[in-house]
């Protein structure tokens, strides 16, 4: 080991990361004052946004030979951390105050780029709007606010539900119409349904796979599409963005990264011609001949939730943390139609402190649920109407039931704080706080709860998304009261309100309508630009 001027000391340092999933080690080396290797073994966060945060961190403090650098905007906590432990290491090598510092900025500059067609917003909507776009022809320009792409659709289970063809058409759509109590677009539900074998047959064009193709919901019909890859990767929405952003990066889609859109731009004839971002470096504007709004909902506002969606008010959001309706807002801003009826994309799960473990599974997959007091509330039928039953008594948590059967699943939920066991129906009631004699009749009443052990697990009312946005058409266009906003297409949650009413109708809706209306913008942009 070797004293560098300013008290720094080459070699490389250890230190623990106390990751979102637990503990991981990792490594810093310093040579001749400057940062050369940083190594991690065995990290434990999620690959697709905590690993992938990581991997840029590593890059930008090497780059700038410090750990004061931005953290990455959508994996906040695991940035946190992951400096933390840098910052140990450096400070066991005795590092000057400018290791620690913020890079020297570079100034902050005003930027603008012509682009045929902008994507605002890099989710599966987003991407497939670009994509679309650029094989028609289209000279494309995709901006993410975040420093990682992908937005909720990586965070995802990467479910498709898709229509099973011509014949099943009508029958989806009354299906999506019931659950809607009757207050959905048909004539957009009917698109959607017509068009989303389309969706993944393209899918399949891009190498995903499928894992298998059950029900979904309460329809009995097997439509949704459960995502995998070559490797056997599945459960994830990762699968999707990474086969997009391959096929996109092969026919020259830009993008920029950490550039949040601030302001469409109209002319005098009050048609979208590009917009405004704020980057880390400077302002953009773009000029467009088209622009696409892929921007997500808004289930991690606050704000806007009890404005829109005030059922959702204080749940935690298991979505991207920049779904904030940014898109939804900007196009308020230039006075486009929406609709909003007060409904959430509602989700069971066990703590916030799991958003991508899997373990909040174990808050879905028992065999029925009881309120706080162990008074019976139903079998388990499908997450969004656990989320309503939850809401609609009042209370801020259910109990999911297990006998001996479910023994893996609650013994892991235990294990995290959130499980409680009895050998007896009268241990369970006073491990939990129920009423014993409400237990014993819920535990009667409930489907598959026959041998003791018997399980209870915590479940509680979060978010995976928001209903309501925009108004768009069958082409994607957004709307001002009524007619086409010329230039200005839209895709994905931030124009879901006339797809549903309250109530989400099955996993993967939101996945295939952004994708399936993201084709539509994309070649409608494409045309549009020309």
């Amino acid at each position: 080991m070797r004293v560098r001027g300013g008290g720094i000391a080459d070699g490389t340092y250890q230190s623990v990361c106390h990751g979102f999933y637990g503990d991981f080690d990792i490594s810093v080396t310093v040579e001749g004052g400057t940062i050369t290797a940083i190594e991690t073994a065995d990290a434990k966060e999620s690959p697709n946004v905590g690993g992938k945060a990581i991997g840029i961190l590593i890059e930008d403090i090497i780059g700038n030979n410090t750990v004061g650098v931005d953290s990455v905007s959508g994996a906040t906590v695991t940035s946190a951390v992951f400096k933390a432990a840098v910052t140990d290491c450096l400070k066991q090598a005795g590092a000057p105050q400018e290791m620690f510092d913020p890079p020297v900025p570079g100034g902050y500059a005003d930027y603008t780029e012509d682009t045929d067609v902008l994507v605002i917003g890099t989710g599966v909507a987003g991407f497939a709007a670009a994509i679309a776009a650029a094989e028609a022809g289209a000279k494309v320009t995709m901006i993410e606010k975040q420093g990682i792409i992908g937005g909720s659709s990586t965070t995802s289970a990467g479910i498709v539900y898709s229509s099973m063809g011509e014949d099943d058409v009508e029958t989806m759509v009354n299906y999506y119409m019931d659950r809607a109590e009757g207050k959905a677009n048909r004539e957009l539900l009917t698109y959607y349904a017509e068009h989303s074998p389309e969706t993944i047959a393209w899918l399949e064009a891009l190498g995903v796979q499928w894992q298998m193709v059950v029900p979904a919901g309460t329809a009995p019909e097997p439509r949704a599409h459960f995502s995998m890859d070559e490797t056997g990767r599945s459960f994830t929405g990762a699968i999707l963005v990474d086969k997009m952003e391959a096929r996109a990066s092969e026919l020259g889609v830009e993008i920029l990264l950490n550039t949040k859109a601030t302001k469409l731009l109209t002319d005098d004839a009050a048609a979208v011609v590009g917009a405004e971002a704020e980057g880390k470096t400077g302002r953009y504007t773009f000029n467009a001949k088209a622009v696409v709004l892929a921007t997500g909902g808004f289930d991690a506002s606050e704000e806007l939730k009890a404005q829109y969606s005030p059922i959702a008010v204080g749940d935690f959001p298991l979505s991207s943390k920049g779904n904030v309706g940014d898109g939804i807002l900007m196009g308020i801003e230039i006075g486009a139609d929406t609709c909003f009826n007060g409904g959430v994309i509602g989700f069971d799960f066990i703590n916030g402190s799991l958003p991508e473990s899997g373990m909040n599974a174990i808050a879905m997959y028992c065999n029925s649920y009881v309120q706080p007091d162990g008074t019976f509330v139903s079998d388990v039928i499908d997450y969004p109407i656990t989320y309503t039953a939850i809401k609609t008594l009042g209370v801020d948590h259910f109990y999911g039931l297990y006998d001996a059967a479910g023994a893996d699943s609650a013994e892991a939920a235990i294990a995290l704080g959130w499980g409680w066991k009895g050998d007896t129906v009268e241990e369970l009631a006073e491990a939990t706080g129920m009423d014993a004699a409400k237990l014993a009749d819920a535990i009667e009443q409930g489907t598959g709860l026959e041998n003791a052990p018997f399980y209870a697990v915590w479940v509680a009312p979060t978010t995976i998304g928001s209903m309501g946005g925009l108004v768009i058409n069958t082409d994607a266009q957004v709307l001002r009261e009524g007619q086409p906003i010329p230039g200005l297409f839209a895709s994905g949650e931030v124009a879901n309100g006339e797809f549903y009413y309250q109530e989400y109708p099955a996993s993967g809706s939101s996945l295939c309508l952004g994708m399936t209306f993201g084709l539509t913008a994309g070649r409608n942009a494409a045309e549009a630009a020309k």
